[in-house]
This record gives C-alpha cells, sequence and structure tokens, in this order.
C-alpha cells in the first residue's frame, strides 16, 4: 500500500498542472459547502443578537390611543398597558423559562423630555440596566434611579443630583452606559413600582389608556430554543382579543397585541447573509456537479496520456487491480489534499466574514421616540451593528468531507471501468 501511495505522489508530481487544478476545485467546493453553511447559521444567529442582551426569546407588547394632550407622563402608542395577570399567564406556559418586564413612558416635563423606563431590578431586565453601570450604584429604593451616560452628559448630570419627572423628585444614584445594542434604551431608569405610580396618577395618560397600579407595557420572555416558535404562536392566539376598534398611526389596530421574535428582525440582516436553505442546497448541488465533471475530465485526461505507461505495465505481468489501486491511490490522494486546503481557505473565509459587520434596524414600535421632536424624523430608527457570528461548522466540514469522498470514488469508478477494458497489445500496437 505504501508502495502504491509513493508512485502515486511520483505521479502526481511529474503531472502538477493537471493535479494541481484537481486540487483547487476540490477544495473550492469544500470553500463553498463549508462557508455557505455557515454563512447560512449565521443569518439564523444573527437575528436572535438584539434578544440577546435582555436574555430573552421573545417580545411583547400591545398597540394603544395616542393620548389627547402630551404634558407629563404618557405612553407611546406602540406601549399600551399590559395587564399583571397577562404577565402571569406568559409566565405559566409550557417552554417559557422566565419572564421579565418594564413599564416605558414619555415624559413631557417643561425643562425637557425624557424617557423613562421602570425596571424590576431584580429580573434579567433589570440585570441588564444594572450591567450597564459605569458609575455610582444601582438604585436602593424608590426615590433612586439611574441616569444614562448620554444624557447625563448631555444635561450636565451627575450622580446624587436631583431630576424631578412629572412631578416627583428622584435622586440620581448610577451612571449607565447604553451600548448602543439595547432593544429598548432609555434616559432615565426607575425601579418598576416609581414609574407604575407615575404612569397611575398621570390623568393624560389615563384618559387614554386606563392603566391600573400594576400594569406593565413591555414583557420579555426567555424561552427554549426549540419551542420560540411554537410559544410565540400561542401567546399571539391567546392574547390577541378582539380589536377595540381604530388605528394607531402606524396602522396598528388599537389593542392588538404585537409578539416580536428572532425571526421579525430576518428581513433586518444584510443580504450577505441571507442565503436561504433552499438556496445553499442549490448551489451545493452545482458546485458538485461541476467539480466532479471537471474533475472526472481531468483525470481521464491524464489517464488518455498514459495509455502506452499502463499498457506497458500490464504487458509486464500487473494485474487490473495493481493498477486500478495506484489510480484510486492517486484520484483519493487529490481529494485528501483538495479537502485539506478547502478547510484551510474556509477556515480564513471565516475569520474574515466574522468581521464584517451588519446592521439590524429595531422597530420603531420598540425603541419609540417622539418623531416631532426630531429636526430629522429618521434619526429615530435605531439600527445596531454586529459582527457576523459566523463559525466554523464542524457538520458542514463533515459533509464536504463526504461529498469530496463521493466526486473521488465517482472519478474512480468511471476511471477503472477504463482501466479494464484497455488491452496491453492494442495499446502496444498504436501507440
Amino acid at each position: 500500500m505504501l508502495h502504491m501511495l509513493g508512485y502515486a505522489v511520483n505521479e502526481i508530481r511529474k503531472r502538477k498542472k493537471s493535479y494541481v487544478l484537481n486540487v483547487l476545485v476540490i477544495s473550492l467546493v469544500v470553500v463553498l459547502l463549508v462557508t455557505l453553511n455557515g454563512l447560512g447559521a449565521a443569518y439564523k444567529d444573527a437575528s436572535q443578537l438584539p434578544f440577546e442582551n435582555i436574555h430573552s426569546s421573545i417580545t411583547i407588547q400591545r398597540s394603544g390611543n395616542v393620548p389627547d394632550n402630551m404634558t407629563g407622563a404618557v405612553l407611546p402608542c406602540s406601549l399600551a398597558p399590559i395587564s399583571s395577570q397577562n404577565v402571569k399567564n406568559i409566565s405559566a406556559l409550557n417552554g417559557v423559562k422566565g419572564v421579565s418586564q418594564g413599564l416605558f413612558l414619555w415624559v413631557f416635563d417643561q425643562d425637557n423630555f425624557k424617557r423613562v423606563l421602570g425596571v424590576d431590578w431584580n429580573d434579567s431586565l433589570g440585570a441588564k440596566t444594572g450591567a450597564s453601570l459605569v458609575a455610582g450604584s444601582l438604585p436602593r429604593n424608590g426615590t433612586e434611579m439611574l441616569a444614562e451616560k448620554d444624557y447625563a452628559q448631555k444635561y450636565g448630570l451627575s450622580i446624587n443630583d436631583a431630576v424631578n419627572i412629572a412631578g416627583t423628585n428622584f435622586t440620581i444614584a448610577g451612571i449607565a452606559e447604553n451600548s448602543g445594542k439595547d432593544m429598548v434604551s432609555s434616559d432615565l431608569y426607575v425601579g418598576l413600582p416609581a414609574a407604575q405610580s407615575l404612569a397611575y396618577d398621570s390623568t393624560n395618560l389615563q384618559k387614554a389608556e386606563p392603566f391600573a397600579h400594576d400594569d406593565v407595557n413591555i414583557i420579555f420572555v426567555d424561552v427554549d430554543q426549540t419551542q420560540v416558535q411554537s410559544v410565540a404562536n400561542t401567546l399571539n392566539s391567546t392574547l390577541n382579543a378582539p380589536s377595540s376598534g381604530g388605528t394607531t398611526p402606524l396602522g396598528q389596530s388599537v389593542g392588538a397585541v404585537t409578539v416580536y421574535t428572532p425571526q421579525s428582525f430576518e428581513s433586518q440582516i444584510s443580504s450577505l447573509t441571507a442565503l436561504s436553505d433552499q438556496m445553499i442546497l442549490i448551489i451545493s448541488a452545482i458546485a458538485f456537479v461541476g467539480a466532479s465533471l471537471i474533475v472526472v475530465k481531468s483525470m481521464s485526461h491524464t489517464i488518455l496520456e498514459r495509455r502506452r505507461e499502463l499498457g506497458v505495465m500490464k504487458a509486464v505481468g500487473f494485474r487490473n487491480r495493481d493498477i486500478q489501486k495506484e489510480v484510486l491511490s492517486e484520484t483519493f490522494l487529490q481529494g485528501a489534499l483538495g479537502y485539506t486546503l478547502g478547510i484551510i481557505f474556509s477556515a480564513a473565509a471565516i475569520v474574515a466574514l466574522s468581521r464584517v459587520q451588519i446592521a439590524i434596524t429595531i422597530p420603531w414600535e420598540l425603541n419609540p421616540y417622539p418623531h416631532f421632536l426630531l429636526a430629522d424624523p429618521n434619526s429615530a430608527t435605531v439600527a445596531q451593528n454586529y459582527f457576523l457570528p459566523i463559525t466554523l461548522q464542524p457538520v458542514a466540514a463533515l459533509i464536504a468531507l463526504a461529498v469530496v469522498a463521493v466526486i473521488s470514488s465517482v472519478t474512480a469508478l468511471i476511471l477503472t471501468r477504463y482501466i479494464n477494458q484497455l488491452k496491453a497489445a492494442e495499446v502496444l500496437k498504436y501507440e
């Protein structure tokens, strides 16, 4: 066997141009298979990135009415109240691992406009908010809060300063830095009970949407990845009661519940990664067929060039199976070299692609900002940039190995049939 392998290596060296082409073609197939599958997986993983910071898989909110009077604390039309009973029902669903909740308010005070997010410091949303702390400490009571770093710098705020929110004084206990990758960002963060009191006591808010003391308006649900879609379907069917009539400025039915999942963000991902499984399959099939034809043609041409050599080998006593072993060794050696080179190129391509940034736009409904306060309404759109989460998929590498083995086997089978038909006397007579 070692003798045949050595002979095969020598033959490859003698015909470098021909065999280098085969190796490169095979490596190209491997690169396509591994990279395309990596991109396909990255496309699905990228849609989950906006949810990672809040440790959830599903976001729930309800559309509501627009307040007639924009003063004091009000609710954005995309974030109407959701009852505490709904939160309990969601927590009890099969597949739900945890639920966190928040209350997002627009506060139109005389000094400036404020976005206020009420959080439970003990759930995952509160933990995420606390993790963004860059100075000071977490609030220790209902009169303390966190200020977002950019907001604090804009208005010259620092720790221990007092801030009035809709007539209630709060003290800044800490400064939090919004990384720009938060699905719901805010200027000020207060405890959930404090935010609920602000909402409950707001006359303008109550006129637009009746608000109970323990209501919230945004819910984050942590679900096992395998059950995200089934839980989302259940939520859509159980939470969406008949519309109360009317539509929001965004064209949504008042009272309609919106359930966001990673699939909701797939259309926001760069077309670089927007490869469907069907497209990957088609491209892979074309690459497989094309590579097989090129390798078979190249090897067949090489065998034709060696007809005299093979005829002599038969004439001096080499059996068909001896010649077949040598040709098989050449074929599979090329396959092994092509596969190894392909994996190296694939790893390099994946490293390069992992440095590519993709932009995912968070819908206005999830992170609302009053358009009428902006000189450019488009600036309210939140686009988050992430590095493409692509990795070398072991399964894809195994599939590529199987494809290379099939290409080599098909080539070897065709060449074997040709060798069996080769007659030493005829070859020596005409060569």
